[in-house]
């Protein structure tokens, strides 16, 4: 299914473009020896980007009113146009909308419901010109006059966030001010768009090395796995006990996860059978952000340390005390290629710890943040050999994701600017894309080659340096 046809009929707006002392609007095509008579015209034409690409559109003048060629708006915009007895009929490229137009008659037709112009489609030298943003509007398109723009299908409206990439290029994301779940798969057109899911535990999911799947756990336990090119749903496996923290293997055949009503174990399940396999039972609860290393060999996750309850002899309620001195998080290093392991601390500071990630030469790194909120944010990297050094960035981080080459991190500058860098094995920071606005979420493809940000609830792609905005 694609783009709804209340999403176009919301944008169908009574929009007049002025240009001086005229407004925009109309098309071209022949017609029949039916023509209406008019006053004298002044032809032209004026040049409107329609997805993406210059068009000089032909106009005329009447009546004080800019009209545009119906034959040739409908031509760029992928409209089928066909001329019968009782006027012109329009269909969009989708088939989600149809367009009756009489030359003439102010009056006209969309999706059965009645329409008026501002001023009736004119004839002049056997071509019809029409209002262009309502016969665009009519066909489910959009258009910016302060841009001069144009769209064959309008961009969706709403507050987005929760970002993932597929295989295929496409952007997912969930609109999360509507009543019901509603996911929608954009590509990095904009006005191209479909809904995808609306299935309400499949708002986030883990996604695949090869981003060909996802997997997330629904509100009984079982697992699911999502084609992130269809959207079909499938179950995986019988097990219903708590998982969280669901991460891919890179071959695509194990799916690991934190266990448990309190999240105290580590396992493991099989694409392939759905058999669950322990792999950690230390009983230490509270543990999240679990990763797992390019070659499965290494998990590393936190560690939520909470108070130690301590009391005296007697064990009395006013003699319980708790002991925050060591309260914080930690990260945890687990060995899984050797049989038996022991997690091992790599850190023992009591500042916050976010977004870890393995890279793969083997280095932890993570954002180290300051639980009071008095220092600056760090980006801090462990070494295979438990070695811990910052690294530098012209902004102060607030986010980072692993991906095949490195890192990608955002980060807040000091004239209030979001900044966002690559960051490839040991080379320097490179910068991607900057912006004034606020940005809430990113997301960035596994191959780093792809960035999504949410800002302002609205969605927009990073191209070449600049940002190509997908939602309304």
């Amino acid at each position: 299914m694609t783009n709804s046809k209340w999403i176009g009929a919301a944008l169908a707006s009574a929009l007049l473009v002025t240009g001086g002392s005229v407004s925009v609007l109309a098309t071209s095509s022949s017609v029949s020896a039916a023509a209406v008579k008019t006053a004298a015209v002044g032809e032209g034409s004026t040049t409107w980007s329609i997805n993406g690409t210059p068009v000089a559109l032909s106009t005329i003048n009447s009546g004080g009113y800019r009209l545009y060629s119906l034959s040739q708006v409908a031509g760029e915009l992928g409209a089928g146009l066909v001329l019968g007895s009782s006027g012109f009929l329009l269909n969009d490229s989708k088939g989600l909308h149809n367009v009756q137009i009489q030359a003439g008659v102010k009056s006209y037709q969309v999706d059965g419901e009645a329409q008026e112009f501002t001023v009736a489609p004119v004839v002049h030298n056997s071509k019809t010109y029409v209002e262009l943003t309502k016969l665009v509007t009519a066909l489910g398109g959009e258009l910016q006059a302060e841009t001069s723009s144009i769209l064959s299908f309008a961009r969706p409206a709403g507050q987005f966030d929760t970002l993932h990439w597929s295989a295929d290029g496409g952007l997912i994301a969930s609109q999360s001010d509507a009543e019901s779940t509603l996911l929608y798969k954009f590509s990095q057109v904009p006005g191209n768009y479909e809904w995808f899911s609306s299935n309400s535990s499949a708002v986030d999911y883990a996604v695949s090395a090869d981003q060909q799947w996802g997997v997330f756990s629904n509100e009984t336990g079982l697992l699911q796995l999502i084609n992130l090119s269809s959207g079909v749903i499938t179950t995986l496996g019988k097990d219903t006990s708590v998982k969280t923290d669901l991460v891919w293997s890179s071959d695509g055949k194990t799916i690991y996860f934190i266990q448990g009503d309190k999240q105290e174990k580590l396992a493991q399940i099989s694409v392939e059978t759905g058999e669950v396999k322990a792999l950690l039972e230390d009983k230490v609860e509270n543990k999240s952000e679990l990763r797992v290393s390019a070659d499965g060999k290494t998990a590393v996750y936190i560690v939520n340390v909470t108070g130690t309850a301590k009391n005296d002899a007697d064990s009395t309620e006013d003699s319980l005390t708790v002991d925050f001195s060591k309260a914080g998080e930690q990260l945890y290093k687990l060995d899984l290629a050797t049989k038996g392991a022991k997690p091992a601390a790599l850190t023992t500071a009591l500042d916050n710890k976010l977004y870890p990630e393995i890279l793969a030469n083997g280095s932890v790194v993570y954002l180290s943040a300051d639980p009071e909120g008095t220092a600056a944010n760090t980006l801090k990297s462990i070494t295979a050999d438990g070695t811990s050094t910052d690294i530098t960035l012209s902004a102060e981080a607030n986010w980072s994701a692993g991906t095949s080459t490195g890192l990608v991190v955002a980060g807040l500058s000091a004239d209030g600017s979001t900044v966002i860098y690559s960051i490839a094995g040991g080379a320097a920071p490179v910068e991607l894309f900057r912006t004034a606005e606020d940005v809430s979420e990113v997301s960035v493809s596994n191959d780093g080659s792809k960035v999504a940000i949410v800002s302002d609830g609205k969605i927009l792609v990073i191209q070449n340096g600049k940002a190509v905005q997908l939602s309304n």
